[in-house]
């Protein structure tokens, strides 16, 4: 009889521990820029973005993002899953943004883009060098970023 008790007590914890916690599509740190983004190492087809959160730039993971520049860059103007908007993510990249294009030399990554740079909030700009950061800088390297006839240099992602 005791031995029916202490089966029946593990098969109930057993199913209780199996319920719970469901996967997420945002997977992010502390609620300050956790440095460059970057592809998960050893999962294909993730790719980190930079969304806001209580008006500081955070790290999220997005699966299945394409990993190019032009996907980055429309992911961060199309902004938060709904997922993510439940998590309270936004974006301050603006939809006059695109097209844009990116280029990289040895020290300089320049980002070119439909908009006025200067209309570009701070959070806006973070966004999109942090985003684009391990992606296509070498080390040291500072982001230029151009549109409507001006340019916004020196940026750096933190």
């Amino acid at each position: 009889m005791i031995r029916r008790v202490a089966a029946a007590l593990v098969l109930v914890a057993l199913v209780a521990t199996a319920c719970g916690v469901q996967p997420s599509g945002a997977i992010s740190g502390d609620l300050a820029p956790s440095g460059p983004a970057s592809t998960v190492p050893g999962a294909p087809g993730v790719s980190s973005i930079y969304l806001v959160a209580n008006g500081v730039v955070v790290q999220v993971q997005r699966p299945g993002l394409d990993q190019t520049d032009d996907a980055l860059i429309d992911a961060l103007v199309q902004g938060p899953t709904s997922a993510e908007k439940a998590s309270g993510f936004t974006t301050e990249v603006p939809q006059s943004a695109l097209p844009a294009a990116v280029s990289v030399s040895a020290s300089e990554v320049t980002v070119q883009l439909a908009t006025d740079v200067l209309t570009l909030s701070s959070l806006a700009v973070s966004q999109i060098v942090c985003t684009l950061h391990l992606r296509d800088a070498p080390d040291g390297s500072v982001f230029t970023l151009v549109g409507g006839g001006n340019v916004r240099s020196g940026e750096r992602c933190g």
